[in-house]
C-alpha cells in the first residue's frame, strides 16, 4: 500500500514537513499528498507558516515571502531556536533536509542527519529542478501582487526560467551578451575602416612634402662636405699663423734686453740720490713746524684768559642793570595790583546778598526734588512696560521657532519617505508641480497627510496598515485617477505608484464594532483607551482610505496594563469576541487579532505579533491645530505689545513735559549757583590782591645802594686783568713772526726738490712703461704662439677625426681651397636650407603612418572575418531559441485562451518583440466583461480578483511546459467572485490531479460549496486553540469506531 502510494510521487516532491518552534507552531508534522493539496483553515491558524517553512527550509530568500527580513524572526516567540524538516521524495532514497534557525539570525543545515552547507542544499534542489525564487513555481501570499506587477520583460524571464532547466533564459542571456559584443565589434570595424581611409588620404598628401624633404637632405650632405673641407683649410691657415708668431717672439725678446740696460737703470740711480737730499730738508721743516705749534698754543691760552675777562665784565654790567630793572618792575606791578583790587571790589559790591541767594537756592532744590520723584515714578512705569514688551517679543520668537520646528518635522517625514520609496517622492514632486493637470485636489502620499502625537501611535498605525497604503495617492474623481496612472505608471516614467479613488472625496458612513456602553466597559476592565483612528489627525478622505484598507476604526488602543493582563492569563479575548465576532487591539509592544470560528463550538483564535518600529511616520504634535493655536497666541501677544507701546509713548510725553519744566528750574538754579560761586571767587581774588600788594610794598622799602657799589668794584678788577693779558699776547706775536719766516724758507727748498724728483720719477715711469709694454707684447706673442699651436693641433685632430684625408681626398679636390670661398658656398647652401618651410618630422610621420596602414589593413581583414563568424554564431543560437520561444508562447497562449474561455472570458498571450531582445516581453491580455475590450493585464488596470484569475490561469497554462516537482500558491482566490473561484478551482483540479502530474499546494482560508473534488485531492486542515487534540493522538479510524459505538 505504501509502495503504491509512493509510486505516485514525482521526483523531488514534498513527502513530509515538520515544524518545530517555527512561527505559530510549537511542533507539527504533516504528510502532503502526491497531487493537489488543499491547505485550509481559519485566518491566523498558520497556513502561510507552512509556505514560509517550505521557502526557508529549502533555502529560499526571505524576500520571496515579503514578510520578515531576517531569519531569526521566524523563530517562535520567546524561543531561542527552531527548525524545519522537509523530506523530499526520490525513488532511490528520500532526502531529509533540516534547517535549524536561531534567534540571532544564524542557521545550520543537515542533509539526512549529516552536517551540510547551503551550497550543497542548493545543488540538490537544482538537480530536482526546484526553483523557490521563481514566482511561476512558488507564489506566497504577499507576492501575489508582485506577480501581477511583473513587467512583460520580467514575466518573459520568469517564464523561460521555469521551463525545462531554464536553458531558454540562459540562451537569451547568451544572445544578449553576444549581440552586445557584436555591436561593439561592429563599431570597432567601422572605426578601423574609417581610420584606415583617413590615414591613406593623409599620407597621399604627405608624399610631395617627403620628396621636397629628401631634396633638402642632398643639400645637407653637400653642406656637410663643405664644412669638412673648411676644417682642413682652417688648419692650414692656423699653421701659417704659428710660424709668423714664432718670428715675432724672437724680435721682441732682443728689444726688451736693450731697453733695460741703456735707458732704465741710469735713471733709477739718479732718483735714489735726490730722494736722500729730500729727506734732510723734510727733517728741518718738521722742527720749524713743531715750534710754530708751541707758539700757537701759548697764544690760544692767552686768548682764553682775555675772553674770560671780557665775559666777566659783561656779566657784572648785566647784573647791575638787572638789579635796577627789577626795582622798577616791582613799582609797576604794585600799581597794577592796586588797580585790579579796586576793580574786583567794585564788581563784588554789585552782586546780590549771599543769604538771599542761598534761600532762593533752597527753594529751587525742593521744587527740583518733586520733579525728580515724578520722573522716577514715570521711569519705573516705562521700564516695567519695556520689560513686558521684551518678554512678549521673546514669546513671539519662541512661537516662530515652534512653527519652524513643525515645518521641519514635515520635511523630516519627506526625507524618511525619500529613503524608503524614492519613486513615491518623485511622484509627489510631479503632482505638486503639475496641479493644472487635475480637476480636483490630489492627496498623498498618505504618510505625509497623517499626523500623530506620539511615536507609539505611529507604531500602532504602521503595524495595522500595509506599507503600500502609506505610499498611496488619493484622487477625488475617476478622471484624476486615470491621469495619475497614465502619467506615472505608464509611458517613460513607470514609477509604479499606488493610486486609489474616493469619489467626490466623500467619506462613507461607518459603524464601530462596539457600542458606547460596551467601549466604556472595555476601557474600565482592560485599561483600553480609544479606537486607533481617534489618535491620528488626517483629512476625512485620508481617514476613509485608512478605514477601507486598514480597518483602523475597529482597532482598539490598549495600554501596558492591557498587556500585563494578557501576560497574566486573563481572558481578554473571550469578552471582546462575545460582543463582536472579531476583536483586534494593540498594546505598547504587541498586536492581537482574535476571530470566532464559524463552525463547531465557535472557538476563538488569536494571532499576535510584536510591533515593529515605525518607518514612515514621524511622531509629532497635532500640526494643524497647533499651528492655529500658535497663530492665535501670536495675534494676542501682538495686541498686548501694541497696548504696551501706547503706554510707553504716553509715559514718554509726560516725561518730556516734566523734563522741560525741570530744565527751567535747573537754569534758575544754575544762575543762582553761578552768582554764589562768583561771590566766593571774587572774595578770594580780592584777598589774593591785598596779599600781593603787601609783599610788593615790603620789597620796595629795601635799599639797593650797597649792591650797586659791590658790582662797580668787581667791574674795575676785571678790566685790569684784561689789560695784562693783552700785553702778553703782543710778545708771543713777535715770536710767531720769526718762526713763520723760517718756515717759508724751508718750504721753498722743499718745493724745488719735489719738482726735481717728480721730473725724474715721470721720465723713469715713461721708460718703465715702455719696458712693461715690451714685456706685455712679448708675453702676448708668447701666449698667442701657445694658443695658436694648440688651436692648430685641435683643428688638425678635429679634421682628421671628422674627415680623414684618405677618405675625403677625392671629394675635396672638387671643392675650393680658399676659406672665404668655402664659407660663401656654405652660406649659400644654408640660405637654401633656411628657406625650406616644410616640417622635417613629416618623413617620420609618413613612414610611421605607412606602417600603421599595413597593420590596419591586416586588422580590418581580421575584424571582417570575425564579424561574419560572430553573426553566424548568434544566428546559430538565436534561430532555435526564437523558434522554441515562439512555440512555448503559442502553447501557453493556447492553454491560457482555453482556460479563459472555460470561465466565459477572453484571454491571450502575446510576445512583444519590439526593440532589442533585452526589451522583449510577454504580455497577458484579457477581457472579463462582454461590454469591455481586450486590455493588457497590469497591476492597476484590473481588480484584485481579476488579477488573481489572470495569475492562476497563467500558472496553469505554464504547467505543461515546466518541469518542477511541486508548486505552491498561497490564497490566490482572494477577491474572486464565486463564479470565477469555482471555475479556477476546477482548472486547478484538472491541471494537478492525474497520473504523473506534479505536486500542488493550494493555500486558502475558505472553500465555496458545490466544488468537485478529485480523488487525488488531499485536504490538510489547520486548526489551533487550547482544546485541540495533539497531532500524535489523531487517529481517524479510532474516531469512526467510537462514533459507531455511540450510534
Amino acid at each position: 500500500m505504501v509502495e503504491s502510494r509512493n509510486s505516485e510521487y514525482v521526483e523531488g516532491s514534498v513527502y513530509r514537513v515538520r515544524l518545530h518552534n517555527f512561527l505559530t507552531y510549537s511542533d507539527a508534522e504533516l504528510f502532503p499528498g502526491p497531487r493537489l493539496n488543499l491547505v485550509i483553515g481559519p485566518n491566523g491558524t498558520g497556513k502561510s507558516s507552512i509556505v514560509c517553512a517550505l521557502c526557508v527550509g529549502l533555502g529560499g530568500a526571505t524576500k520571496v515571502l515579503g514578510r520578515a527580513d531576517k531569519m531569526g524572526d521566524f523563530v517562535q516567540h520567546e524561543k531561542e531556536s527552531g527548525f524545519t524538516e522537509i523530506e523530499l521524495f526520490f525513488k532511490n532514497k528520500n532526502l531529509v533536509i533540516r534547517r535549524t534557525i536561531y534567534r540571532d539570525h544564524r542557521s545550520t543545515w543537515h542533509v539526512n542527519g549529516k552536517d551540510a552547507s547551503q551550497n550543497k542544499v542548493k545543488e540538490v534542489l537544482s538537480k530536482a529542478k526546484i526553483q523557490i525564487d521563481n514566482l511561476c513555481q512558488f507564489l506566497p501570499q504577499d507576492k501575489v501582487g508582485d506577480f501581477s506587477r511583473m513587467s512583460p520583460t520580467q514575466l518573459l524571464r520568469a517564464t523561460q526560467a521555469a521551463i525545462g532547466n531554464g536553458e531558454l533564459a540562459e540562451q537569451q542571456d547568451e544572445i544578449m551578451k553576444m549581440e552586445k559584443e557584436n555591436s561593439t565589434s561592429g563599431r570597432t570595424l567601422e572605426a578601423t575602416r574609417s581610420r584606415l581611409e583617413t590615414k591613406r588620404s593623409e599620407n597621399a598628401q604627405r608624399q610631395r612634402d617627403v620628396e621636397r624633404i629628401r631634396e633638402q637632405e642632398a643639400r645637407r650632405t653637400e653642406l656637410a662636405n663643405l664644412e669638412k673641407k673648411l676644417m682642413w683649410v682652417q688648419f692650414e691657415d692656423q699653421k701659417r699663423q704659428v710660424v709668423e708668431l714664432k718670428d715675432r717672439k724672437n724680435e721682441l725678446k732682443d728689444r726688451l734686453q736693450k731697453a733695460k740696460s741703456v735707458q732704465f737703470d741710469p735713471l733709477e740711480k739718479l732718483l735714489d740720490e735726490q730722494k736722500e737730499a729730500m729727506s734732510t730738508i723734510r727733517a728741518s721743516k718738521k722742527n720749524i713746524a713743531q715750534e710754530k705749534i708751541s707758539i700757537e698754543k701759548s697764544l690760544a691760552n692767552i686768548k682764553l684768559r682775555v675772553d674770560h675777562a671780557e665775559r666777566e665784565e659783561s656779566e657784572t654790567q648785566a647784573e647791575l642793570q638787572t638789579l635796577r630793572d627789577r626795582h622798577r618792575q616791582m613799582r609797576d606791578k604794585l600799581e597794577r595790583e592796586l588797580q585790579k583790587e579796586h576793580q574786583l571790589s567794585e564788581e563784588y559790591s554789585q552782586l546780590p546778598d549771599e543769604s538771599g541767594l542761598r534761600q532762593e537756592m533752597e527753594e529751587l532744590n525742593q521744587n527740583s526734588q518733586q520733579y525728580d520723584t515724578q520722573l522716577f515714578e514715570l521711569t519705573q512705569i516705562r521700564e516695567n512696560n519695556k520689560q513686558s514688551y521684551t518678554h512678549l517679543n521673546n514669546e513671539i520668537k519662541k512661537i516662530d521657532a515652534q512653527q519652524a520646528k513643525l515645518d521641519n518635522e514635515q520635511l523630516q517625514k519627506q526625507k524618511v519617505l525619500q529613503r524608503r520609496d524614492g519613486d513615491c517622492m518623485r511622484a509627489h514632486e510631479w503632482v505638486k508641480n503639475n496641479p493644472t493637470k487635475f480637476r480636483r485636489k490630489v492627496w498623498g502620499p498618505v504618510a505625509l497627510e497623517i499626523q500623530v502625537k506620539e511615536k507609539l501611535h505611529a507604531k500602532y498605525l504602521e503595524d495595522t496598515l500595509q506599507n503600500w497604503v502609506l505610499t498611496t495617492f488619493v484622487t477625488e474623481c475617476k478622471e484624476d485617477y486615470d491621469v495619475l496612472v497614465k502619467e506615472l505608471n505608464e509611458g517613460s516614467r513607470r514609477l509604479g505608484i499606488n493610486v486609489t479613488n474616493v469619489p467626490d472625496g466623500r467619506a462613507a458612513q461607518f459603524s464601530r464594532p462596539y457600542s458606547a456602553s460596551q467601549l466604556q466597559r472595555i476601557q474600565s476592565e482592560f485599561g483600553m483607551t480609544c479606537y486607533l483612528d481617534e489618535v491620528i489627525k488626517a483629512p476625512d478622505i485620508i481617514h476613509e482610505v485608512l478605514r477601507t484598507n486598514g480597518g483602523i476604526h475597529s482597532m482598539i488602543v490598549g495600554t501596558q496594563a492591557t498587556e500585563n493582563m494578557v501576560n497574566k492569563g486573563i481572558d481578554v479575548f473571550s469578552t471582546l469576541t462575545s460582543m463582536y465576532n472579531g476583536a483586534s487591539f494593540v498594546t505598547p509592544s504587541k498586536k492581537y487579532v482574535s476571530s470566532v470560528s464559524k463552525y463547531g463550538n465557535r472557538s476563538t483564535t488569536t494571532r499576535t505579533n510584536d510591533l515593529r518600529e515605525p518607518q514612515y511616520l514621524v511622531a509629532s504634535s497635532d500640526n494643524q491645530e497647533l499651528h492655529e493655536n500658535l497663530r492665535e497666541m501670536k495675534s494676542r501677544i501682538k495686541d498686548q505689545i501694541r497696548e504696551i507701546q501706547e503706554n510707553i509713548d504716553s509715559v514718554k510725553v509726560k516725561e518730556k513735559d516734566l523734563l522741560d519744566a525741570k530744565h527751567n528750574f535747573s537754569t534758575k538754579m544754575k544762575n543762582v549757583r553761578e552768582q554764589l560761586r562768583r561771590r566766593q571767587q571774587l572774595s578770594g581774588y580780592i584777598e589774593d590782591c591785598k596779599r600781593k600788594i603787601r609783599n610788593l610794598e615790603a620789597e620796595l622799602s629795601r635799599d639797593i645802594t650797597d649792591k650797586e657799589e659791590a658790582l662797580a668794584r668787581k667791574l674795575r678788577n676785571t678790566l685790569k686783568k684784561h689789560v695784562e693779558h693783552l700785553q702778553g699776547s703782543q710778545k708771543m706775536a713777535s715770536n710767531m713772526l720769526y718762526t713763520m719766516s723760517s718756515q717759508a724758507e724751508f718750504e721753498l727748498k722743499s718745493t724745488t726738490m719735489e719738482h726735481r724728483l717728480n721730473v725724474i720719477t715721470r721720465v723713469l715711469g715713461e721708460e718703465e712703461a715702455k719696458l712693461r709694454r715690451l714685456k706685455e707684447d712679448y708675453e702676448d706673442v708668447k701666449n698667442s704662439l701657445l694658443q695658436s699651436a694648440k688651436r692648430a693641433k685641435e683643428l688638425k685632430s678635429r679634421a682628421e677625426k671628422v674627415a680623414p684625408l684618405s677618405d675625403f681626398e677625392l671629394i675635396f679636390q672638387s671643392l675650393p681651397d680658399d676659406a672665404v670661398e668655402l664659407q660663401a658656398r656654405i652660406e649659400n647652401v644654408r640660405v637654401a636650407l633656411a628657406h625650406f618651410r616644410g616640417d622635417l618630422r613629416v618623413v617620420d610621420i609618413y613612414e610611421r603612418v605607412q606602417r600603421e596602414i599595413e597593420e590596419d589593413e591586416k586588422e580590418l581583414a581580421l575584424l571582417e572575418s570575425n564579424a561574419a563568424t560572430q553573426q553566424d554564431r548568434i544566428n546559430a543560437i538565436k534561430d532555435p531559441w526564437y523558434t522554441k520561444l515562439k512555440q512555448v508562447v503559442a502553447e501557453v497562449n493556447e492553454s491560457f485562451a482555453q482556460y479563459f474561455k472555460d470561465i466565459g472570458c477572453v484571454g491571450e498571450i502575446h510576445l512583444n518583440e519590439d526593440g532589442e531582445i533585452s526589451k522583449w516581453g510577454i504580455e497577458r491580455r484579457a477581457q472579463f466583461r462582454l461590454t469591455g475590450k481586450m486590455t493588457t493585464m497590469t497591476a492597476e488596470e484590473q481588480s484584485g480578483g481579476e488579477k488573481s484569475v489572470g495569475t492562476i490561469m497563467y500558472l496553469m497554462a505554464l504547467q505543461s511546459l515546466t518541469n518542477c516537482p511541486f508548486r505552491v500558491v498561497d490564497e490566490i482566490n482572494q477577491g474572486m467572485d464565486i463564479y470565477n473561484e469555482r471555475k479556477v478551482f476546477s482548472r486547478i483540479t484538472k491541471s494537478s490531479c492525474g497520473s504523473q502530474l506534479p505536486q500542488y499546494f493550494l493555500i486558502t482560508p475558505k472553500l465555496i460549496t458545490g466544488l468537485h473534488y478529485h480523488p487525488d485531492t488531499k485536504v490538510l486542515v489547520i486548526l489551533n486553540g487550547p482544546y485541540n487534540i495533539n497531532q500524535n493522538d489523531w487517529d481517524v479510524e479510532q474516531f469512526i469506531n467510537k462514533r459507531r459505538r455511540i450510534q
